[in-house]
């Protein structure tokens, strides 16, 4: 398993700040948002999470967020249309049910939300 390099990670909140601010595309799914800039840079592409404490206990987030980082690292990173962006999935509370559990298949749903902003970012160059 590769690891998710200090690269591919937004760390600080001005990189969070600049990849979530006017010059972004926005797709809202039912278990996902997905924000990524419009403007692309020459490095690889970058991911940031956000799950908040409502979506569910800290083993419930962190299982939301190593199944994301899997799904950026294998796929998305490798995309065409993503490349050198910055790219910000926040976790929705729909995702877990009452009891806890995952109740979709996050990867499946992640994979459709992106290919909603791959399209999105293709059209609005």
């Amino acid at each position: 398993m590769a690891r998710f390099l200090k690269t591919q990670r937004l760390l600080s909140k001005k990189d969070f700040d600049t990849a979530l601010g006017d010059n972004s595309l926005k797709v809202v799914c039912h278990d996902f948002v997905l924000v990524a800039s419009k403007s692309a840079n020459h490095g690889p592409a970058r991911l940031g999470l956000i799950v908040s404490g409502k979506v569910g206990n800290s083993v419930v987030r962190n299982r939301i967020k190593r199944s994301v980082r899997d799904v950026f690292r294998n796929e998305l990173a490798m995309t065409r249309e993503l490349s050198g962006r910055s790219l910000v999935v926040i976790a929705r509370p729909s995702l877990v049910d009452s009891a806890g559990h995952v109740t979709v298949k996050l990867r499946d749903h992640l994979r459709s939300c992106s290919a909603r902003l791959v399209k999105k970012l293709g059209s609005s160059q």
